[in-house]
């Protein structure tokens, strides 16, 4: 079996799973892991399989850049968390070009241009990537959960429609086991004073993370856009809510809606919506599950067909967020081999095979009443 040299950048908590599990594969070998000095710089020289499962690894984390280079991966899994999505171009770029250059493969979750390429908002930062790809010989892979795994599943879906009315992606997650409060009051207000601004109620940002995702189901069914309308909405909480970093007081934000709309024949034809709250009893009377995590594509047309996808388990809610983090991790991890193995280029799901985990049904693992023992969440 080939065994591909992989490394990963970051220390947070995709980072930490995608660790975890290249270290875990027969057919992948952790090579190195780099940690930015600035936001993390107490964990470099501390091992790496520390992070997530507080076993050691062998693999001490570095601040050095040039270490990880000269350590000639065949894949970088890139996993820095960037805040600000209008941010995450140059942030990552500069990475992407230097490992691409070097001839090193990368996927990473971030960064919607590059996961449907042909229709990207910054056209001179894709054709910087796919020259930095040609001059390396390299690949670059970008995907996710939603944006990525959800419209994947869309189209899935779509194969047993004749026509469509509407087709809505709908993520509906409860929050309130995030751990970091700056991942979530500035993009999505939560936490904050119903008069603030939140970065995912404007719609230019909208139209950055989603807008491409529906352009390209347009472009898949073979039409164009007449418009991309955006909408957002907020609730308060009427009681405190506690929450992974303490406590969420009356009259704060604690439900958001975030609906993106592609415009078909004068309708709305595809919708990507978050309903995104920080406890169960608010906005009920918005797209609600009893869930605390789930991802819903709802086709109404000839026939209607719903497919539902639960994370976590209404049991165990504090294991939401760490079970969507390990689905975005998963997302490119698993896709390591089959990248590296690509041909030179920007990539999106249409250029690899579908790929699944490897040894997925290996017995070293631990289960508790049919779900994993997860490691708890670091505040």
């Amino acid at each position: 079996m080939k065994k591909y040299r992989v490394v990963v950048i970051g220390t947070g908590n995709v980072a930490s799973i995608a660790i975890r599990s290249v270290a875990s594969r027969e057919d992948m070998e952790l090579v190195g892991v780099w940690a930015h000095a600035e936001t993390a710089g107490h964990l470099i020289g501390t091992d790496s399989g520390l992070l997530d499962l507080n076993e050691p690894n062998g693999i001490i984390i570095t601040g050095n850049e040039e270490e990880i280079f000269s350590l000639k991966p065949d894949c970088a899994v890139m996993a820095i968390n960037i805040r600000d999505p209008r941010a995450a171009s140059a942030v990552n770029g500069a990475w992407y070009k230097k490992f691409l250059e070097r001839g090193i493969n990368v996927v990473s979750p971030s960064v919607p241009d590059l996961m449907w390429p042909t229709r990207a908002m910054n056209k001179p930062f894709v054709e910087e990537i796919a020259a930095a790809c040609e001059k390396g010989n390299a690949s670059i892979f970008i995907n996710g959960q939603e944006p990525g795994y959800a419209e994947h599943q869309a189209m899935l879906l779509a194969t047993c429609s004749n026509t469509i009315k509407t087709l809505t992606i709908t993520e509906m997650y409860n929050y309130s086991s995030s751990p970091a409060r700056a991942e979530l009051a500035p993009s999505y207000g939560f936490d904050e004073d119903m008069d603030f601004v939140p970065m995912l109620s404007i719609p230019d940002v909208q139209k950055m993370v989603w807008g491409l995702t529906i352009q390209h189901l347009a472009d898949a069914f073979g039409y164009e856009l007449e418009d991309i309308t955006c909408s957002f909405e907020k609730r308060p909480a009427d009681h405190d809510i506690e929450v992974g970093w303490g406590t969420i007081k009356a009259g704060k934000v604690g439900a958001v809606r975030v609906r993106t709309c592609g415009i078909i024949n004068g309708r709305e034809a595809i919708v990507i919506e978050h309903v995104n709250r920080m406890t169960q009893d608010i906005a009920k009377d918005w797209p609600y599950t009893d869930r605390v995590g789930q991802i819903r594509v709802n086709i109404e047309g000839d026939p209607n067909l719903q497919v539902d996808m639960n994370v976590g388990v209404p049991q165990r809610p504090e294991e939401l967020s760490y079970d969507g983090y390990i689905l975005t991790a998963m997302r490119i991890v698993n896709a390591v081999p089959a990248v590296c193995e690509a041909k030179a280029g920007v990539l999106t799901i249409h250029d690899i095979p579908l790929y699944l985990p490897q040894s997925a049904f290996r017995s070293d693992v631990t289960f508790n009443e049919g779900h994993k023992i997860c490691p708890p969440l670091k505040k």
